[in-house]
């Protein structure tokens, strides 16, 4: 097992023309996670890498006038809810497989923190290798602090229905996890573990965990989603 995704990830990295010191912990986990995939005959139909952090409202203004210069042309999207302002600013020299998104959600409680979250998604496993690691290197180093936390997740397919237990068994060998819990619900089942190959981790009740498993059977196809420390959605 080891030797096939050492020899999958070998594939990324010619292809990307980096090597594994340029890239991002995150960026890893993505190959790792693909590579597996590949293992299992799994199409990957996308990913999502995360950072995520809380940052005074002083902080939070001067990131603002930053980022807009850092993105020239960008445009500021802004969405009012019922307890937060969320503005949004979205990378104009995007590339055609892959989108990028910085979010501030600036809650209406004058006292609580800002929420700051970048992200970046692609369509496929070829976008993979469009991964800007340079951008996000310097992203990370002018716009989070050493207390962001990264989020990686790939969301896979098979055309058909497969024994969700099995890929689970495997991937949890593959990365040596210990499950926590699990949830099967109608087709949907969720399982969540911890893995000392990650460094980060949250809390789950009197344990911690940093590695979630998901899949969904719906008309003759199974999804697979895998995330650390867990799945990602919109924020």
């Amino acid at each position: 097992m080891k030797s096939v995704l050492a020899g999958i990830i070998a594939l990324f990295i010619i292809g990307t023309g980096a090597y594994p010191q340029e890239m991002t912990e995150a960026q890893e986990t993505l190959m790792e996670f693909s590579s597996f995939a590949a293992d299992k005959q799994l199409e990957v139909s996308g990913w999502t890498i995360t950072m995520k952090e809380k940052v005074s409202r002083k902080k939070a203004d001067r990131l603002k006038k930053d980022l807009l210069e850092f993105w020239s042309d960008s445009v500021v999207r802004e969405e009012i809810t019922v307890n937060a302002v969320k503005y949004t600013v979205k990378n104009s020299h995007k590339n055609e497989q892959i989108i990028e998104s910085f979010s501030m959600i600036v809650p209406k409680n004058a006292w609580s923190d800002v929420e700051v979250v970048y992200t970046t998604e692609g369509q496929g496993t070829p976008s993979l290798t469009n991964i800007n690691q340079t951008s996000m290197n310097e992203i990370s180093r002018r716009f989070f602090s050493e207390n962001v936390t990264n989020f990686s997740c790939i969301k896979t397919k098979f055309s058909g229905i497969i024994d969700d237990v099995l890929v689970y068994k495997k991937f949890k060998q593959a990365f040596d996890i210990t499950t926590i819990d699990e949830i099967d619900e109608n087709g949907w089942t969720s399982r969540t573990g911890y893995t000392q190959k990650w460094d980060q981790a949250i809390d789950a009740g009197d344990r911690i965990m940093n590695v979630q498993f998901a899949t969904r059977t719906l008309g003759g196809e199974t999804n697979i989603t895998i995330g650390t420390p867990i799945i990602t959605a919109e924020y």
